[in-house]
């Protein structure tokens, strides 16, 4: 919502602020937030600038960071395929060899989900003769879905996890 600030996070932070100013004192504590922010980016726009006339090259506010600034402005293209060459080839590799494991995982979900599917057949055909699996009759509700339901919403969260 507000810079990874989720709706419950902002409005506990708002009650704090209630508890902390009073209903009378916040707006004034508002407005000097406001001030302050606006003048911490003011000041942050004056360094880039200052910084850009001295170096000589554009630097905008967010290539302060020193991993941007030194990938923009230090390294060259060749220099920064070097570095990131090798994590790339071990991305790959490590793919590579998990391919067969998430494979081996599926093959067995889809076995899981097959076998379930034969009981739930069997108890289906069971309750169907007047019995509910033990033997004794039914006691007139089905809760034939419910299992069927249940299976499907693991089996469903089992294929997010691979």
């Amino acid at each position: 919502m507000f810079g990874g600030l989720g709706g419950t996070e902002f409005l506990v932070i708002i009650l704090i602020a209630i508890f902390l100013w009073g209903p009378d004192k916040l707006p004034k504590a508002l407005a000097n937030l406001r001030r302050f922010i606006s003048k911490a980016r003011n000041m942050a726009s004056n360094a880039a600038a200052d910084l850009s006339r001295e170096i000589g090259t554009d630097i905008k506010p967010e290539d302060l960071n020193p991993k941007t600034f030194v990938r923009k402005h230090i390294l060259t293209e060749e220099d920064q395929e070097m570095l990131t060459s090798p994590l790339k080839s071990t991305m790959r590799d490590l793919q590579d060899g998990t391919k067969p494991l998430k494979e081996g995982l599926d093959d067995a979900t889809r076995e899981v989900e097959t076998s379930r599917r034969s009981v739930n057949r069997g108890s289906l055909t069971a309750r169907g003769n007047g019995t509910n699996g033990n033997g004794a009759n039914g006691s007139g509700t089905d809760t034939s879905e419910a299992p069927a339901e249940r299976g499907r919403d693991r089996a469903a969260s089992f294929d997010d996890v691979t």
